[in-house]
């Protein structure tokens, strides 16, 4: 299944067949920071919050890391796992710039899979291949409470809706 996003106004095809809400995250496996490979077993027993981007080095992808940081500060037994094509080394830099503390960053440098079985792949424009822009929650079996495939590369993810979520459960 495909859908389109937008980028500056261009359309960009994004293979999204995006998890549904009562269905299992599918299993990943990314690199960590120390680049060690991580699954979805790391996080087991945890709530989940996934910031899905294409990279660190794009203001919107950077504002998302730094809201959901701080918003992360402040619920119990969750994670907060940013996803992205960077680098850990990028990644690592900018946690520690800007001096982040509850967030985890991870690399789909060894795990180009989960973009696909994540439903974010971007399929067409000059960004093909990386993953377009999503927030997803889930909770402490890896059930899927909410799910959010932002329309525009440029605009961030709903973040109250998805801490609306959390509350629920």
């Amino acid at each position: 299944m495909s859908g389109a996003i937008k980028f500056n106004e261009e359309p960009i095809l994004v293979e999204n067949d995006l998890p549904q809400i009562g269905q299992s995250l599918p299993f990943f496996l990314l690199v960590n920071h120390a680049l060690e490979d991580i699954s979805l077993d790391a996080f087991r027993g945890k709530r989940k919050i996934i910031n899905i981007f294409p990279s660190i080095d794009t203001p919107t992808s950077a504002q998302s890391v730094r809201q959901l940081d701080a918003i992360a500060a402040g619920l119990d037994n969750t994670v907060v796992l940013n996803v992205s094509a960077d680098l850990p080394f990028a990644m690592s830099r900018f946690y520690d710039e800007e001096k982040l503390g509850h967030v985890t960053n991870l690399s789909t440098m060894r795990g180009r899979d989960m973009l696909k079985n994540y439903g974010v792949l971007m399929v067409t424009s000059k960004l093909a291949g990386l993953s377009a822009r999503a927030l997803m929650v889930a909770d402490e079996n890896d059930t899927v409470l909410h799910v959010e495939l932002v329309n525009d590369l440029t605009s961030e993810p709903d973040y109250q809706a998805a801490i609306a979520s959390l509350e629920n459960t």
